[in-house]
């Protein structure tokens, strides 16, 4: 791969300004035209969704159809074919889509010559340079290898805004909290006698048996399910398989921390009290999201993103009492649920450009129109008339929207709102336009309105109005320099990827065994666990996953 200086004329002072340059001027919000992009003649733009599903391939929903009035551009996207992996069959075959969404195979496009440098594109691209400002330095491939390959994928949130999501994953049904009198769960033993008493007391719900605690270990689904719980657990942020130091990126294999072992144990100890569902670690996950929709499951370990087609599902089998809130419990009371923790801006790989692309400039006037206020609008907001209304300079949605919404669990499907946010480039709830609006469609506001009679019935038993307004705020967590450790790409096949594939792989194994073991042979089991994480090397290669992440802070701060 070829160097190239770092180029430093991004992030300049004509950002904002400069907005009528290059990729093409845009319309006014809410439909004050005033000119559009440059070339809106029919184009058809091929694109490979790597997590995609279906629903987000078909491109014929009334959104879809608006982006193509608007731009000229149709997307062709496909998706994984029986969850298998396309993009080694691509590297192998030197045949690319246009523009390609690798997730963790990002590295693998950019070490095999697939993906063009975009840095000369962003320049001329207003939008694109104002929704990443002021990051975007951390859109940077590499110390060594310095191009810009992807836009960076998630919401664009600027420093000091407000997180209102709290990402937690203990869930428990808002049914078992209302017949306990709302008790204040701290600890997991809490969650525990939750789960354990309402279970007794309805040995049944809806005539089947009443489940306690299920997770889903499904193929990569295992890291939110069985990994990420046990972070939160321990009262650490989110940074995916690794523990990281805020102050000084140091960076260990979080399984290698002896304070691991006792939530295991405690999983361990639910199966043999029959409290976890026996079907964790085998059941598919549409097996799983069936089961919770049924109602009869009490808790699930889990974030609100994976399960959320249950929660539709109950509210409109009309049992919101059976949907879930996600509390702040961790392993004891001297600890801090930490899910409230701001990362920063990690920039992690999304959309990026492949040498197959025969119009690399027309890929880029569009997606520098899907980074402009109108197309921000429109992906999240809809059309103005249909999904929402401007009154008294402020969007709302409209009533039939909303009927809609309630009436319908795969609204996205249908009406296309949502469906071209991720993994294109866009603006983080909480972020206002010129208007005075957020970008999205959520608001405090909007998220307290839209809780069911059930959850809104908790949380005013809690004195509070959001369910993050549970947990311990940002300010009581350091921002780590080197973000989210989970989006660092590594190289690949190089000794670190080796390694850390290989523990994970061994984790992946390992511990649903451990899990479901007899309590009698856990410690056994536990160390044989350890010895063999320990031979993989993954000791040692987490001074090489330090430096990288250091790497990584000297990357971004580089002019």
């Amino acid at each position: 791969m070829k160097k190239t200086k770092i180029f430093s004329l991004i992030i300049t002072a004509t950002l904002v300004t400069s907005l009528m340059a290059g990729c093409g001027s845009q319309k006014n919000l809410d439909g004050q035209a005033d000119s559009t992009v440059s070339d809106k003649s029919p184009i058809t733009i091929t694109m490979y969704l790597q997590n995609g599903t279906a629903k987000n391939a078909q491109f014929s929903d009334p959104i879809a159809k608006e982006i193509t009035k608007e731009t000229g551009v149709t997307l062709k996207i496909e998706t994984p074919v029986a969850n298998n992996d396309q993009v080694p069959l691509m590297i192998a075959s030197g045949k690319y889509p246009d523009i390609i969404f690798g997730k963790d195979d990002t590295s693998k496009l950019v070490s095999a010559g697939a993906l063009i440098p975009l840095d000369n594109y962003i320049k001329d691209c207003p939008n694109i340079q104002k929704i990443y400002s002021p990051y975007l330095s951390r859109l940077r491939y590499s110390l060594a290898d310095p191009h810009i390959y992807t836009l960076g994928v998630f919401g664009v949130q600027p420093p000091g805004t407000e997180l209102w999501n709290d990402g937690g994953l203990f869930q428990l049904q808002n049914a078992v909290l209302k017949d306990q009198g709302y008790p204040k769960l701290k600890t997991l033993n809490d969650y525990e006698n939750a789960i354990k008493a309402y279970k007794a007391k309805y040995p049944t719900i809806n005539g089947q048996k009443t489940i306690g605690l299920s997770l889903c270990a499904d193929g990569w689904l295992w890291l939110c399910s069985l990994s990420d719980s046990s972070t939160s657990a321990l009262g650490y942020p989110d940074n995916g398989e690794w523990q990281v130091d805020p102050k000084t990126c140091k960076a260990e294999y979080k399984f290698l921390n002896p304070a691991m072992k006792g939530y295991y144990k405690w999983l361990n100890k639910m199966n043999d009290e029959g409290l976890l569902d026996p079907d964790s670690f085998t059941q598919k996950h549409d097996q799983y999201i069936a089961k919770i929709s049924s109602g009869r499951v009490l808790a699930v370990a889990d974030a609100s993103w994976d399960f959320s087609d249950s929660q539709n599902a109950l509210n409109q089998a009309n049992m919101p009492e059976r949907t879930y809130i996600a509390l702040p419990v961790v392993m004891n009371s001297k600890l801090k649920n930490a899910s409230m923790t701001d990362m920063g801006y990690s920039a992690d790989a999304g959309v990026g450009i492949t040498k197959s692309c025969k119009n690399p400039k027309r890929v880029m006037e569009f997606l520098n129109w899907l980074s402009s206020d109108e197309g921000q609008v429109l992906v999240n907001w809809g059309i103005k008339g249909v999904n929402y209304d401007v009154i008294n300079g402020k969007r709302v949605v409209t009533a039939a929207e909303k009927a809609k919404a309630q009436a319908d669990s795969i609204k996205g499907i249908n009406s296309g709102i949502g469906l071209y946010t991720f993994p294109f480039p866009q603006r983080a709830d909480g972020v206002k336009d010129p208007t005075g609006n957020y970008y999205t469609g959520n608001s405090k506001e909007s998220i307290a309105e839209n809780y069911n009679s059930a959850m809104k019935e908790t949380l005013k038993a809690y004195g509070a109005t959001l369910e993050k307004d549970l947990y311990p705020p940002t300010s009581d967590f350091k921002s780590p320099s080197c973000g989210a450790a989970w989006t660092l790409s590594l190289p690949p096949d190089s000794d670190v990827t080796l390694v850390v594939n290989k523990a994970d792989a061994v984790s992946e194994k390992d511990l649903p065994q451990i899990v479901m073991a007899s309590p009698a042979d856990f410690d056994e089991k536990w160390d044989d666990y350890q010895t063999e994480l320990k031979s993989t090397g993954i000791e040692k290669t987490g001074t090489e996953f330090t430096k990288l992440l250091l790497d990584r802070v000297k990357l971004w701060n580089s002019k």
